[in-house]
């Protein structure tokens, strides 16, 4: 359960933020992005040593930015790196009358490169606002 679910809602349900990717010290746009709440599998053994499968909802995120990302991706992937740095996903979001600075933490479960862009795919870890 995410924290500020409230906030994500909001964020998901609207169709015209602008959103930067935050890696470290460098940013990147974002040209497209998809928020979703989706049940994930999740593995856990079981009391005879099996493993089962229980669902467990999460934000999964799809963000396509462009190829200046890709030297990027080795240090973020979840896979065999064991310091695995977060993306900070940035937007503004107008509350109450007054702009607000939207903060997803997030971590990458796999990134596809085409001819043109970088689509990463990651899961929403936190979200703060500002």
């Amino acid at each position: 359960m995410l924290e500020n679910e409230e906030l994500m809602i909001k964020v998901s349900g609207e169709k015209n933020l602008s959103y930067v990717i935050h890696i470290e010290e460098k940013s990147y746009s974002v040209q497209k992005i998809l928020i979703i709440k989706s049940k994930i599998p999740v593995r856990e053994p079981t009391t005879r040593g099996g493993v089962y499968f229980t669902d467990v909802e999460a934000y999964k995120v799809k963000a396509i930015t462009d190829l200046s990302i890709t030297n990027e991706i080795p240090k973020l992937m979840l896979g065999p790196n064991t310091d695995f740095k977060p993306i900070l996903i940035k937007t503004s979001l107008k509350i109450d009358g007054k702009d607000s600075l939207v903060t997803m933490t997030t971590h990458l479960t796999n990134a596809v490169n085409t001819k043109d862009t970088v689509e990463l795919n990651l899961i929403v870890d936190k979200l703060d606002l500002e």
